[in-house]
């Protein structure tokens, strides 16, 4: 089947949302999104390509290339798609915002089905363009809100720096090979300073989108937004569009010698986003973090050869990082509020307690959830570094310490306001929770026919991305690695119930800036902004007086016109006395001059 035919149900969904009455809009986008989760089943690997325009004797195609690689991302969508907008049922009440939501949610959906089946830098662009717009507008969904429309623009203003960057890239490639699409790039691809240029756009644009150190700090902002959006951010294509496009590009990074640069940038994000999280009192902000955490692991892997483990862990984030927020959005639902502080009740909903408890043990990486399988494979990679393996059993230990930390005060004991809202969370939510907290366990199965999944064709598989002696060798179960790694999240659970029942606090002081870096950064993007801003000013002056200047000199003109005009008025006199000054001018002009 050509892939381009499961856009066509969420396309033709969104058409009917906006033509249609309000109360029919949430059914019809569950409906698109179901017939395009059921057409799913039918695609095959291959490459399709349409003539968008030709210019000379250039034609430009937009691509669709359908590897296993490409499979596994449009599966992760078309799953989790239905679930967002099941969850939106209960979430968005209120019937005026639903149209114009369902809409931005259908069109977000297009363009990251679109940008998961890219196969030429020409398609990547379309969709990483549609998904900065759509993301922009879920994101400042409650524009009213300051703070909403700020976190809107603060992400639109971050990810252009990438747009521009990703746009640079592509010239310099068309330059180069005289063509977008990824499998001939690939096929003649070599190191030149031309192509490491591109790459080094490329990955700029890689670390705006996927919220890299340091352009990170515009994720946790955008929790701001409903917290269906901010699931769907997190757990499909936005945030994770830069992975993405870094494993499909591997070989040009490889090439250009930029994987050792990008394995370093990841790193220093997972350290940052770890103990930001562990410190933020923002109920959403704390599984933001976490995300960033996520994809700087996953990068880190897939820099470093582990590329196997880095896509399963891009396979197994999805659903538990979902979960989460539903639950986020629950008790924000219940406690009224967005403060961790003040969050308590989970318990009084059992279906919530149980499903919540299933997203905190896989992010934690218990065993048998997905997490578990995800961190030991990671974990395993490395095993034979002992400084990396070090670093990322501490990563371990606080991701548990944190997490757990979140869970334990969303479970304390509410009021009974409190209990009664829990009480009452529409069956929609705790039906898709249900559903995501089953599929936690079942991603687990995944685990083992990872490796053979993603190499079980020579053309269109990852093969080609496996780097020699690496990347397929390091992906593995060791139960010394297991079994550490179990010991290690035990340890942190226990040290966040610990510190949870002696209610200790971080106060605002040097340690505080060193742990909550997420103060130093934002600091540095007011004054960066501001300085812009200053700059902008200067120049809008600048370009007043100017015009002012000119303004001024063409009503000088006009007037000397007019005034020129009045001596033309047919009398002898008026041209004989013109005639006699004229001459006299002339005479003093050829006197001064000698």
């Amino acid at each position: 089947m050509i892939p381009f035919i499961v856009l066509v149900p969420v396309l033709i969904a969104m058409i009917l949302v906006f033509l249609l009455r309000d109360k029919y809009a949430k059914y019809i986008a569950l409906l698109g999104s179901l017939i395009g989760l059921a057409l799913f089943p039918f695609i095959r690997t291959g490459t399709s390509s349409i003539t968008w325009f030709s210019l000379g004797n250039y034609t430009f195609d937009v691509v669709a290339s359908i590897a296993n690689l490409n499979l596994l991302l449009l599966g992760i969508i078309s799953v989790i798609a239905p679930l967002i907008i099941l969850y939106s049922f209960g979430y968005m009440d209120r019937r005026s915002e639903q149209k114009r939501f369902y809409m931005e949610l259908l069109a977000f959906d297009v363009a990251m089905l679109t940008f998961a089946m890219s196969g030429s830098f020409l398609t990547l662009f379309i969709a990483w363009e549609f998904l900065s717009i759509t993301s922009y507008l879920l994101i400042g969904f409650w524009n009213q809100k300051e703070k909403v429309a700020k976190a809107a623009r603060k992400a639109l203003t971050i990810v252009l720096i990438g747009d521009l960057a990703i746009l640079g890239s592509m010239a310099i490639v068309w330059n180069l090979y005289g063509t977008f699409t990824f499998s001939n790039i690939f096929a003649s691809a070599s190191q030149s300073p031309q192509l490491l240029l591109a790459m080094v756009l490329m990955l700029i644009a890689i670390m705006t989108k996927s919220a890299q150190f340091p352009f990170h700090e515009w994720l946790p902002d955008a929790m701001e937004g409903p917290t269906p959006v901010s699931a769907f951010l997190h757990s499909t294509t936005m945030v994770k569009a830069g992975v993405f496009a870094f494993i499909v590009m591997l070989p040009l990074f490889t090439v250009t010698k930029l994987s050792v640069v990008v394995s370093i940038i990841s790193i220093i994000t997972v350290i940052i986003a770890t103990l930001n999280a562990t410190k933020e009192l923002h109920i959403k902000k704390v599984i933001a973090y976490s995300t960033i955490q996520e994809l700087g692991l996953m990068l880190f892997a897939a820099s470093s050869g582990a590329v196997v483990a880095a896509v399963y862990f891009f396979f197994a984030q999805s659903f538990y990082k979902a979960l989460l927020f539903f639950s986020a959005g629950a008790a924000m639902n219940a406690n009224g509020s967005e403060d961790l502080n003040r969050m308590s009740g989970m318990k009084s909903n059992r279906w919530i307690l149980i499903t919540t408890l299933f997203g905190v043990l896989s992010l934690a990486g218990f065993i048998p959830f997905d997490g578990f399988f995800s961190n030991v494979a990671i974990g395993h990679a490395f095993s034979s570094n002992i400084e990396v393996y070090v670093i990322l059993s501490i990563i371990s230990f606080l991701t548990s310490f944190y997490i757990f930390r979140w869970f334990l005060l969303n479970k304390r004991e509410g009021n009974i306001e409190v209990t009664l809202k829990y009480k009452m969370q529409p069956r929609s939510m705790i039906m898709s929770m249900g559903i995501l907290a089953s599929l936690t366990l079942v991603a687990s199965i995944a685990y083992v026919y990872m490796p053979g999944f993603l190499t079980s064709q020579t053309h269109y598989s990852l093969g080609h991305l496996i780097i020699p002696g690496i990347g397929m060798s390091q992906y593995g179960f060791g139960f010394v690695d297991a079994l550490f790694e179990t010991v290690v999240i035990a340890l942190g659970a226990l040290t966040s119930y610990t510190v949870f029942i002696k209610k200790k606090k971080l106060s605002h002081n040097v340690l505080y800036y060193i742990v909550y870096s997420s103060v130093i950064i934002n600091k540095i993007y007011m004054y960066v902004s501001r300085f812009v801003y200053e700059i902008s000013e200067g120049v809008a002056l600048l370009d007043i007086y100017i015009s002012d200047l000119f303004d001024d000199i063409g009503r000088g003109i006009f007037g000397a016109g007019t005034s020129m005009r009045k001596l033309a008025n047919g009398k002898v006199n008026t041209y004989a006395l013109a005639f006699y000054v004229g001459v006299i001018v002339i005479a003093i002009l050829l006197y001064m001059v000698g």
